[in-house]
Formats: structure tokens, sequence, C-alpha cells
């Protein structure tokens, strides 16, 4: 997100005033911003469920913004999820608490892969509200693209999650068939 603020659309239902900050406001424009250069259209509004999960009517969508960048992820027709975590070794502070012992989270880009893989699961099974430990990532060849099969173990399922990695950032998104 590095567009000025005098330089993105500002919907005709949005009021800047009720965002404190011009960080904040860059997040909510470039989101809607986004959503016109995917659908074309700069009538869709977001709106929030009871969980706080973003809701376009007609659309699946799912949002996710970290330190200066922003992703969104939308279907018409197939439920979807999307998560982004700038690089930094934060994540290894906190790595035993979501990286089972069966899952092999070694080295920082692993332990990425498995935050954002189950954030997007999380997303994606949402009404199941998972805990980390109730999901586990089968093994998987690490590089740059690539994907990992991920077990709900509160049911007997599991989604495909796709990553990206490069030197700014994680991403990772699912689409549900």
């Amino acid at each position: 997100m590095t567009e000025k603020i005098e330089d993105l659309f500002v919907p005709p239902f949005i009021d800047l005033s009720h965002f404190h900050s011009e960080h904040r406001q860059r997040e909510v424009l470039t989101t809607y911003n986004l959503l016109y250069d995917i659908t074309g259209r700069n009538d869709l509004r977001i709106e929030h469920d009871m969980d706080g999960k973003p809701v376009v009517a007609g659309w699946n969508i799912s949002i996710s913004h970290t330190k200066g960048w922003l992703a969104v992820i939308l279907s018409p027709d197939h439920q979807v999820a999307i998560d982004i975590e700038y690089l930094s070794d934060r994540v290894k502070k906190v790595a035993k608490r979501f990286i089972r012992p069966d899952e092999n989270g070694d080295g920082l880009t692993r332990q990425l892969i498995h935050w954002c893989a189950k954030e997007t699961i999380y997303k994606l099974f949402g009404p199941e509200k998972l805990q980390y430990f109730e999901m586990r990532l089968k093994p998987f060849a690490l590089s740059t693209l690539g994907n990992v099969e991920v077990e709900n173990l509160k049911l007997p399922k599991s989604a495909w999650v796709n990553y990206e990695v490069n030197d700014d950032f994680v991403l990772t998104y699912s689409v549900l068939e």
C-alpha cells in the first residue's frame, strides 16, 4: 500500500472521518480499490458478520493486511480465504503455540507458512472456530511457490493451501471447490 490517500478512489458511501489514522484510511481505500480492480464495480460494500468476517453481497471474500501489504481474494462461487504476513523473525517467539510436535516447523520460512496456512484455514472453516492444534500441515516441499494440505482435525476433512514466499512477505490462500 504505497499509494497516497488522495490518489485512491473513495466510494461515496465511505466516510473517512470514521477512521482515525491515515494508515487505516489507506487500508480501507486500498481494499475498495482492489475490489474495484477485480470486479469492475465501485458499488460493492464490505459489511461484517457477527464474527467480524467481511461480507460482500453475492461474493465470497477474504481480506488480510500486514505492514504495508494488503491481499484480497474474491469468488462468486467458492469459499475463499487468504492471509499475508511480512517476513520477520517475531514468529519464532510463538512457534510452539501454533506448530504441533508432529509437524515440521524447522526454520523461519516453514514457521511463517505454518502460521499463514493455519490463519487461512481458520478463516476458511470459520464456523468451526478451529484452534491451532486442531489443524495439521502435512509434510510439504519448501519452495517460493507451492501448496500444502492442511488437515482439519476437528472433522475428518482437509483443504489445500497455496503459498508464495518472497523477500517481503508470505502469502497463503485457499479455495474450497
